[in-house]
């Protein structure tokens, strides 16, 4: 990124945000991956340390976490100010043994999307168990993130019944509940494929992986998020977290 565009993208694009705000209606969504000990990447890794200093600036200046049951409450689910949801793609194993006990102790909610069909059969990702203690804490929140880690762009009934309702149907018997939130793997997605998602599933929020305000689409709602990226200057992790990069898509698109 040259030096002109990393200005306006740290420094632009908040500034028309903050004059946008209200355009977000509904709780502010940052997301992470993986949390690593050892260096950082992109948005697939943040490093441990580095999430530490942001949770703790949330703490500092008074951030309520909420996990994805408390959205069941209307007047939760709409956007305040100093108000955020935290999400983790995917379900890695970093995301209870790097922070669970961490943000336990200083009362920070979070949430995982779960590639359901890794859980438990690969090491680098949780258990069920793990999972179970998680939710049962009262910290965390789940929702699915397709049962393979697809993309979903596309789906025609064999991939429906294979990546929604086999991950549905396995969340639910493990965990005893049908989940509600689902996020797209890889960010793609297109109109047809969340209608489709909107109609054939008991979803109520369907998450992207873009910069974008969150709006109603018939019986769910459609959460844009912010990424944080391991490189992001901590002046875009605060604008993030404000709600100030939503606006993003609207001007590249």
């Amino acid at each position: 990124m040259n030096s002109i565009k990393k200005i306006i993208y740290q420094y632009g694009i908040p500034a028309l945000g903050h004059l946008f705000v209200c355009k977000n209606k509904y709780c502010n969504v940052i997301y992470y991956h993986d949390i690593v000990r050892e260096g950082g990447h992109s948005y697939m890794q943040t490093n441990l340390l580095l999430f530490q200093q942001q949770m703790q600036y949330l703490i500092e200046q008074g951030y309520e976490t909420l996990r994805f049951d408390d959205f069941e409450d209307d007047d939760l689910f709409r956007y305040r100010n100093k108000r955020v949801c935290i999400a983790f793609d995917d379900g890695w194993l970093s995301n209870h043994a790097e922070i669970f006990d961490w943000m336990k102790e200083r009362g920070l909610k979070y949430n995982v999307f779960l590639a359901v069909g890794l859980i438990g059969n690969d090491e680098r990702y949780l258990t069920w168990d793990l999972i179970r203690e998680m939710h049962e804490s009262g910290l965390c929140g789940f929702g699915t993130h397709t049962y393979s880690h697809t993309d979903l762009s596309h789906i025609d009934v064999a991939i429906f019944a294979e990546e929604v309702e086999r991950a549905d149907a396995l969340f639910e018997k493990e965990l005893g509940y049908t989940p509600k939130d689902f996020c797209y793997p890889y960010g793609r997605f297109t109109k047809e494929s969340i209608q489709q998602l909107a109609t054939k599933s008991n979803y109520r929020r369907i998450y992207l992986s873009t910069m974008s305000y969150s709006y109603p689409m018939g019986k769910v709602v459609v959460m844009g998020r912010n990424g944080i990226s391991n490189d992001d200057a901590f002046c875009v992790f605060k604008n993030k977290v404000k709600g100030y990069f939503n606006i993003f898509t609207s001007l590249v698109q």
